[in-house]
Protein backbone atom coordinates (compact mmCIF):
# COMPACT_ATOMS: atom_id res chain seq x y z
CA UNK A 1 0.00 0.00 0.00
CA UNK A 2 1.60 3.10 -1.37
CA UNK A 3 1.72 6.48 0.96
CA UNK A 4 -1.05 7.78 -1.63
CA UNK A 5 -3.46 5.50 -0.59
CA UNK A 6 -5.14 6.79 2.90
CA UNK A 7 -8.29 6.64 4.56
CA UNK A 8 -10.07 9.30 2.13
CA UNK A 9 -8.61 7.18 -1.51
CA UNK A 10 -9.86 4.58 0.36
CA UNK A 11 -13.25 6.42 0.85
CA UNK A 12 -13.32 7.74 -2.53
CA UNK A 13 -13.24 4.34 -4.20
CA UNK A 14 -16.21 3.25 -2.07
CA UNK A 15 -18.26 5.92 -2.71
CA UNK A 16 -17.84 7.02 0.86
CA UNK A 17 -15.78 9.98 0.47
CA UNK A 18 -17.46 13.40 2.05
CA UNK A 19 -15.71 16.75 0.94
CA UNK A 20 -14.50 18.94 4.17
CA UNK A 21 -16.84 21.72 2.60
CA UNK A 22 -19.36 19.71 2.35
CA UNK A 23 -19.08 18.06 6.38
CA UNK A 24 -19.30 21.12 7.38
CA UNK A 25 -22.13 21.91 5.94
CA UNK A 26 -23.96 18.66 6.79
CA UNK A 27 -22.93 20.06 10.32
CA UNK A 28 -24.34 23.95 10.42
CA UNK A 29 -27.34 22.06 9.13
CA UNK A 30 -27.80 19.33 11.86
CA UNK A 31 -26.84 22.59 14.42
CA UNK A 32 -29.62 24.88 12.90
CA UNK A 33 -32.06 21.66 13.05
CA UNK A 34 -31.10 21.28 16.71
CA UNK A 35 -31.80 24.54 17.48
CA UNK A 36 -35.05 25.40 15.54
CA UNK A 37 -36.52 22.17 17.29
CA UNK A 38 -35.45 23.07 20.41
CA UNK A 39 -37.26 27.02 19.80
CA UNK A 40 -40.39 25.23 18.68
CA UNK A 41 -40.39 22.76 21.27
CA UNK A 42 -40.06 25.84 23.56
CA UNK A 43 -43.31 27.44 21.64
CA UNK A 44 -45.46 23.96 22.09
CA UNK A 45 -43.79 21.41 24.59
CA UNK A 46 -46.10 18.42 23.68
CA UNK A 47 -45.43 18.58 19.63
CA UNK A 48 -42.51 16.58 18.59
CA UNK A 49 -40.68 17.34 15.43
CA UNK A 50 -39.56 15.43 12.98
CA UNK A 51 -35.95 16.05 11.02
CA UNK A 52 -35.53 16.34 7.60
CA UNK A 53 -34.46 13.60 4.88
CA UNK A 54 -31.32 15.10 3.97
CA UNK A 55 -30.15 11.70 2.00
CA UNK A 56 -31.73 8.95 -0.16
CA UNK A 57 -32.34 6.16 2.52
CA UNK A 58 -30.40 3.60 3.53
CA UNK A 59 -32.21 0.51 5.23
CA UNK A 60 -31.87 0.83 8.71
CA UNK A 61 -34.82 -1.89 10.04
CA UNK A 62 -31.87 -4.27 10.91
CA UNK A 63 -31.33 -2.47 13.81
CA UNK A 64 -34.97 -3.36 14.79
CA UNK A 65 -34.79 -7.14 14.96
CA UNK A 66 -38.42 -7.42 13.16
CA UNK A 67 -37.61 -10.75 11.58
CA UNK A 68 -36.67 -12.01 14.95
CA UNK A 69 -39.91 -11.09 16.31
CA UNK A 70 -41.81 -12.59 13.61
CA UNK A 71 -39.91 -15.77 13.98
CA UNK A 72 -40.55 -15.95 18.02
CA UNK A 73 -44.01 -14.77 18.15
CA UNK A 74 -46.86 -16.72 20.04
CA UNK A 75 -49.60 -14.70 19.01
CA UNK A 76 -51.85 -16.01 15.70
CA UNK A 77 -53.60 -13.24 15.74
CA UNK A 78 -52.18 -10.15 13.33
CA UNK A 79 -53.22 -6.31 13.95
CA UNK A 80 -51.85 -3.68 10.96
CA UNK A 81 -51.87 -0.16 12.17
CA UNK A 82 -51.41 2.80 10.10
CA UNK A 83 -49.58 5.80 10.87
CA UNK A 84 -50.02 8.98 9.94
CA UNK A 85 -53.83 9.57 10.45
CA UNK A 86 -54.29 6.68 13.27
CA UNK A 87 -51.61 6.89 15.37
CA UNK A 88 -50.67 10.38 14.59
CA UNK A 89 -50.88 13.49 12.50
CA UNK A 90 -48.02 15.20 10.92
CA UNK A 91 -48.63 18.55 10.57
CA UNK A 92 -47.90 20.41 6.94
CA UNK A 93 -44.37 21.40 5.31
CA UNK A 94 -43.96 25.02 6.52
CA UNK A 95 -40.47 27.23 5.41
CA UNK A 96 -37.52 27.46 8.07
CA UNK A 97 -39.71 25.11 10.40
CA UNK A 98 -39.52 21.68 10.85
CA UNK A 99 -42.45 19.79 10.33
CA UNK A 100 -44.39 18.83 13.44
CA UNK A 101 -45.58 15.48 14.70
CA UNK A 102 -48.01 14.75 17.40
CA UNK A 103 -49.00 11.22 18.93
CA UNK A 104 -52.65 10.36 19.53
CA UNK A 105 -54.01 10.35 22.98
CA UNK A 106 -53.91 7.01 24.77
CA UNK A 107 -51.66 6.16 22.12
CA UNK A 108 -49.06 4.41 24.65
CA UNK A 109 -51.86 2.74 26.61
CA UNK A 110 -53.01 1.14 23.58
CA UNK A 111 -49.62 0.23 22.16
CA UNK A 112 -48.96 -1.47 25.46
CA UNK A 113 -52.00 -3.35 25.16
CA UNK A 114 -51.93 -3.94 21.79
CA UNK A 115 -48.38 -5.51 22.19
CA UNK A 116 -49.41 -7.91 25.35
CA UNK A 117 -51.89 -9.44 22.89
CA UNK A 118 -51.44 -9.21 19.80
CA UNK A 119 -48.89 -9.73 17.09
CA UNK A 120 -48.36 -6.02 15.72
CA UNK A 121 -46.99 -4.45 12.15
CA UNK A 122 -46.84 -1.17 11.57
CA UNK A 123 -47.71 -0.46 7.43
CA UNK A 124 -47.85 3.10 6.14
CA UNK A 125 -47.77 4.54 2.41
CA UNK A 126 -44.98 6.87 3.30
CA UNK A 127 -41.39 6.28 2.52
CA UNK A 128 -39.27 3.94 4.73
CA UNK A 129 -37.37 7.11 5.61
CA UNK A 130 -40.06 9.46 7.18
CA UNK A 131 -41.62 6.00 8.74
CA UNK A 132 -37.99 5.43 10.28
CA UNK A 133 -38.01 8.78 11.99
CA UNK A 134 -41.82 8.85 13.31
CA UNK A 135 -41.21 5.31 14.99
CA UNK A 136 -38.58 6.47 16.77
CA UNK A 137 -40.05 10.32 17.70
CA UNK A 138 -44.04 9.00 18.56
CA UNK A 139 -43.24 4.87 19.01
CA UNK A 140 -40.61 4.57 21.73
CA UNK A 141 -39.80 1.58 23.06
CA UNK A 142 -42.91 -0.13 21.00
CA UNK A 143 -41.31 -0.08 17.35
CA UNK A 144 -38.42 -2.19 18.41
CA UNK A 145 -41.73 -5.22 19.00
CA UNK A 146 -42.67 -5.21 15.71
CA UNK A 147 -43.06 -8.12 13.72
CA UNK A 148 -43.24 -6.07 10.62
CA UNK A 149 -42.59 -2.62 9.36
CA UNK A 150 -44.28 -1.98 5.61
CA UNK A 151 -43.89 1.18 3.85
CA UNK A 152 -44.50 2.49 0.33
CA UNK A 153 -42.50 -0.50 -1.36
CA UNK A 154 -44.87 -2.68 -0.34
CA UNK A 155 -48.11 -1.16 -1.90
CA UNK A 156 -50.11 -1.35 -5.01
CA UNK A 157 -49.31 2.15 -7.17
CA UNK A 158 -51.31 3.38 -9.54
CA UNK A 159 -48.50 5.59 -10.82
CA UNK A 160 -44.92 6.37 -9.97
CA UNK A 161 -43.51 6.03 -6.47
CA UNK A 162 -42.37 9.84 -6.21
CA UNK A 163 -45.63 11.27 -6.82
CA UNK A 164 -48.96 11.69 -5.80
CA UNK A 165 -50.41 7.74 -6.87
CA UNK A 166 -52.97 5.84 -4.84
CA UNK A 167 -51.79 3.31 -2.79
CA UNK A 168 -53.72 0.10 -1.75
CA UNK A 169 -52.82 -2.19 0.99
CA UNK A 170 -53.47 -5.65 0.18
CA UNK A 171 -53.61 -7.93 3.42
CA UNK A 172 -53.06 -10.87 0.89
CA UNK A 173 -49.22 -9.64 0.27
CA UNK A 174 -48.99 -10.43 4.46
CA UNK A 175 -50.14 -13.98 4.17
CA UNK A 176 -49.24 -14.77 0.91
CA UNK A 177 -45.73 -14.29 1.83
CA UNK A 178 -44.89 -11.40 -0.15
CA UNK A 179 -41.43 -9.59 0.67
CA UNK A 180 -39.70 -6.41 -0.61
CA UNK A 181 -37.95 -9.30 -3.45
CA UNK A 182 -41.65 -9.23 -5.18
CA UNK A 183 -41.88 -5.33 -5.04
CA UNK A 184 -41.66 -3.67 -8.07
CA UNK A 185 -40.36 -0.69 -6.44
CA UNK A 186 -37.65 -2.84 -4.49
CA UNK A 187 -34.93 -1.29 -6.38
CA UNK A 188 -36.16 2.79 -5.57
CA UNK A 189 -33.24 3.46 -3.24
CA UNK A 190 -30.65 1.48 -4.99
CA UNK A 191 -30.46 -1.24 -1.89
CA UNK A 192 -32.33 -3.61 0.05
CA UNK A 193 -29.76 -5.58 1.29
CA UNK A 194 -31.17 -5.54 4.52
CA UNK A 195 -34.83 -6.14 6.03
CA UNK A 196 -36.94 -7.58 3.42
CA UNK A 197 -40.40 -7.19 5.10
CA UNK A 198 -40.85 -10.74 6.36
CA UNK A 199 -39.41 -13.62 7.88
CA UNK A 200 -39.60 -16.20 5.48
CA UNK A 201 -40.46 -19.10 8.18
CA UNK A 202 -43.63 -17.78 8.85
CA UNK A 203 -44.67 -16.46 5.46
CA UNK A 204 -47.90 -19.06 6.09
CA UNK A 205 -48.30 -18.17 9.48
CA UNK A 206 -50.78 -15.27 9.19
CA UNK A 207 -54.16 -15.61 7.34
CA UNK A 208 -56.87 -13.24 6.24
CA UNK A 209 -59.58 -14.46 8.87
CA UNK A 210 -57.06 -13.43 12.03
CA UNK A 211 -55.43 -10.52 10.32
CA UNK A 212 -56.83 -6.84 10.69
CA UNK A 213 -55.93 -3.84 10.06
CA UNK A 214 -56.81 -0.22 11.50
CA UNK A 215 -56.39 2.77 9.29
CA UNK A 216 -58.04 6.36 8.58
CA UNK A 217 -58.52 5.55 4.81
CA UNK A 218 -60.99 3.55 3.57
CA UNK A 219 -59.66 3.36 -0.21
CA UNK A 220 -56.16 2.16 0.89
CA UNK A 221 -58.49 -0.94 2.24
CA UNK A 222 -60.63 -1.44 -0.23
CA UNK A 223 -59.39 -4.64 -1.25
CA UNK A 224 -60.22 -6.79 2.37
CA UNK A 225 -63.63 -3.90 3.57
CA UNK A 226 -64.24 -7.17 6.23
CA UNK A 227 -60.48 -6.99 7.94
CA UNK A 228 -60.84 -2.99 7.77
CA UNK A 229 -61.24 -1.13 11.53
CA UNK A 230 -62.28 2.47 10.34
CA UNK A 231 -60.77 4.68 12.84
CA UNK A 232 -61.35 8.66 12.63
CA UNK A 233 -58.77 10.72 11.14
CA UNK A 234 -56.22 12.28 13.26
CA UNK A 235 -56.24 15.57 12.72
CA UNK A 236 -54.55 18.26 15.04
CA UNK A 237 -55.22 21.30 12.41
CA UNK A 238 -58.75 20.92 12.80
CA UNK A 239 -59.42 21.52 16.09
CA UNK A 240 -57.25 23.53 19.02
CA UNK A 241 -54.76 21.14 20.89
CA UNK A 242 -56.73 21.11 24.32
CA UNK A 243 -59.93 19.89 22.66
CA UNK A 244 -58.26 17.63 20.28
CA UNK A 245 -56.51 15.86 23.25
CA UNK A 246 -59.50 16.11 25.59
CA UNK A 247 -61.94 14.85 22.73
CA UNK A 248 -60.21 12.24 20.77
CA UNK A 249 -60.67 9.10 22.40
CA UNK A 250 -60.18 6.78 19.37
CA UNK A 251 -57.43 4.78 20.74
CA UNK A 252 -59.01 4.40 23.80
CA UNK A 253 -62.52 3.18 22.29
CA UNK A 254 -59.93 0.53 20.11
CA UNK A 255 -58.76 -1.09 23.04
CA UNK A 256 -61.92 -1.33 24.74
CA UNK A 257 -62.89 -3.05 21.23
CA UNK A 258 -60.84 -5.70 21.02
CA UNK A 259 -61.20 -6.38 24.56
CA UNK A 260 -64.23 -7.18 24.66
CA UNK A 261 -62.92 -9.95 21.54
CA UNK A 262 -60.63 -11.29 23.68
CA UNK A 263 -62.96 -11.75 26.65
CA UNK A 264 -64.78 -14.39 24.99
CA UNK A 265 -64.19 -18.23 25.33
CA UNK A 266 -62.16 -20.45 24.28
CA UNK A 267 -62.11 -21.30 21.51
CA UNK A 268 -62.30 -17.53 20.41
CA UNK A 269 -63.63 -16.73 17.02
CA UNK A 270 -61.47 -15.20 14.65
CA UNK A 271 -60.76 -11.89 14.54
CA UNK A 272 -62.56 -10.90 10.98
CA UNK A 273 -65.58 -12.85 12.17
CA UNK A 274 -65.87 -10.82 15.13
CA UNK A 275 -65.70 -7.88 13.64
CA UNK A 276 -68.46 -8.90 10.86
CA UNK A 277 -70.48 -9.96 14.06
CA UNK A 278 -69.65 -6.36 16.04
CA UNK A 279 -69.32 -3.94 13.53
CA UNK A 280 -66.86 -1.84 15.13
CA UNK A 281 -69.33 1.44 13.99
CA UNK A 282 -71.98 0.59 15.83
CA UNK A 283 -69.94 -0.43 19.08
CA UNK A 284 -68.49 3.70 18.31
CA UNK A 285 -72.09 4.81 18.59
CA UNK A 286 -73.16 2.79 22.10
CA UNK A 287 -69.53 4.07 23.57
CA UNK A 288 -70.21 7.95 22.94
CA UNK A 289 -73.77 7.39 24.71
CA UNK A 290 -72.58 6.00 27.54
Amino acid sequence: MCAADGPNVKKRREGKYIPPHIRKKMQRQKQNEKSHEQQQQKEDPSTLYLAPQTRRWEDAWALADYEANERNTTHKQLVVLDLNGTLLCRGPRVVDRLRSIKPRPYLDEFMEFALENFAVMVWSSTQPGNINEMLRKTLSPHWKKFVRVWDRRFCELDGAYFGKSKSVKDLARICNGFSLEDSPNRNIYSTYDGYKGICLDMKAHWTLENTIIVDDSESKTALQKDNHVFVKPFDILKSTPAVGESTDKELLKLKQYLTVYLEQKEPRQSLVSYLKEHPWIEFCNSADTT
